[in-house]
């Protein structure tokens, strides 16, 4: 198999799509509204555009409380826009819609596809794509086979919690020889971890900037690294949801145009993944940190809440337009097909993770008296460990973390034990905490670096989880005792940890 999975996908989409293939050309050569949001040209010119189909009146609202009009589009109604005035909104100002609902009522709205945001507020910042000078020259993305992955929580890497933080420290994951960042969502959320987004493009802020994030994958691609961000894109939070009843109707609590006949999900309400305008936000977003962050790959979060079809034209959509970015996802359980049929390069394999956890567990039992195991390794139960799994017909297809990732390894429940991994002891713990007595246990830290070295040499795309190199302690989480530790980092087990 072609080891980069680069199928002509104009093609594959059109046998096994036909007639979304004919729709979906047939759209994309019909006039279409111009680009959504708020863009800034060259000259100090600016266009607005807002889906706001039940709106009755749109204005956007300045920091100074002047408001210009918006327009219903001629040739789209369900769409408003205006040009302002020459050098009316510079980089980083600040601007906001007011939302006139079909009741007349007026509603603040943000800007769905801003690039920066105010957490508390409603107010936006403008944003000048050619603001940021790009300095590395001549980078090219790596091939699918030369990843080796180190996964990273912008907010607890560092004790600042920030990209500028992030790119300070980026010598480190090049001194441990990973070619690649893999960082947990960064859009404007509500949660602690990043995985219920208030909206789809506009960054969060406390981590800083569009112009920080830049500067961070430019510091990356000097030192050879690429840049991986984890997108989730089948459902918006429950709290703070900028898009919620966002021009005013909504029927039976329904969430309004965004959200409109999607079903709930255990996270939050799904997005209306049949609108055509939904799937265009989608599309912007994962367009964004291509084009304008220069990111090498997208991680989609739990795939197999995306229908099928929207999660179809996501990735054919990447793959048609930049061939060389990394698509991969995590898809419980994990279904070979999903590589095929949903067209990702590689998907998150999970169970090797607890077939080695789980063998480690069972010796120790074994020792003591008995146990699932007690007569020594089952190397039959690991095959899929060191080899391809099931399905999978080359090694760039799977991403495999013998040492966890942050779902393993991340714990909000103050490390409790959680009944789905009663099969490994129940708990989120890194793993000197799980192969034996913790970062103090000489054969746990032996076990890690013997594991991890097989993870580099099985077939599959190496990934580990911050903090694993010089073990980290008990499980992580973004509280101050739970984040990244740096201090152990030279102490007298972290310095050999990482040899």
């Amino acid at each position: 198999p072609n080891p980069q999975n680069r199928l002509d996908y104009t093609v594959l989409y059109a046998a096994f799509w036909p007639q979304k293939a004919a729709s979906d050309m047939t759209e994309a050569t019909a006039s279409k509204p111009p680009p959504l949001g708020l863009t800034l040209g060259a000259d100090g010119s600016a266009t607005v555009v807002l889906w706001a189909p039940h709106a009755s009146a749109v204005d956007i609202e300045l920091r100074d409380s002047v408001r210009f009009p918006l327009h219903r589009n001629a040739q789209h109604e369900h769409f408003w826009s205006t040009d302002l005035p020459t050098k009316t909104l510079a980089h980083r100002d600040q601007y906001r819609f007011v939302v006139k609902g079909p009741s007349g009522e007026e509603l603040l709205r943000r800007d769905p596809y801003a690039r920066s945001t105010d957490y508390e507020s409603e107010w936006c910042m403008a944003q000048d794509h050619t603001a940021y000078k790009w300095k590395t020259e001549n980078y090219s993305r790596p091939e699918f086979g030369d990843y080796a992955i180190y996964e990273l929580h912008v907010g607890s890497f560092t004790p600042e919690g920030t990209f500028d933080a992030v790119r300070e420290n980026l010598p480190h994951v090049a001194n441990l020889g990973f070619t690649a960042i893999q960082v947990m969502p960064i859009l404007e959320h509500s949660d602690v971890w990043g995985y219920n987004p208030r909206q789809f493009l506009s960054l969060h802020g406390k981590y800083g900037t569009p112009d920080s994030l830049k500067a961070l994958v430019d510091a990356a691609h000097a030192l050879g690294i690429a840049v991986i961000v984890d997108v989730v894109l089948h459902h918006g939070a429950v709290d703070g949801n900028a898009l919620w009843d966002f021009d005013g109707w909504e029927e039976n609590n329904n969430g309004g145009i965004y959200h409109e006949n999607a079903p709930d999900t255990e996270w939050g309400r799904s997005l209306a993944h049949w609108k055509s305008e939904v799937m265009d936000m989608l599309r912007a977003s994962c367009a964004m940190y291509i084009e304008e962050y220069k990111v090498d790959g997208l991680r989609f979060d739990s795939a197999n809440d995306l229908p099928t079809e929207a999660c179809q034209q996501l990735t054919w959509a990447c793959r048609e337009k930049y061939p060389d970015v990394f698509l991969t996802a995590e898809v419980t359980p994990e279904n070979p097909m999903a590589v095929r049929e949903l067209g990702f390069h590689a998907l998150w394999i999970h169970s090797g993770y607890f077939d080695v956890i789980h063998q480690h567990r069972a010796l120790g039992r074994g020792h003591h008296g008995g146990g699932d195991w007690a007569d020594g390794w089952d190397f039959g139960k690991l095959r899929t460990v060191f080899t391809l799994h099931f399905g999978f017909e080359g090694p760039t297809e799977c991403v495999k973390y013998l040492t966890g990732s942050h779902d393993q390894i991340g714990c909000k429940n103050g490390g409790a034990i959680y009944e789905d991994y009663k099969m490994i002891g129940g708990q989120h713990r890194y793993a000197t905490d799980q192969f034996g007595g913790g970062r103090c246990d000489p054969h746990a830290r032996s076990a890690v670096r013997a594991w991890f070295t097989v993870n580099i040499c099985a077939a599959g795309v190496p990934m580990m989880f911050m903090g694993t190199e010089w073990a980290q302690p008990g499980w992580w989480n973004v509280d101050e005792h739970r984040r990244l530790t740096w201090e152990l980092k030279d102490d007298e087990v972290g310095q050999p940890m990482m040899k």
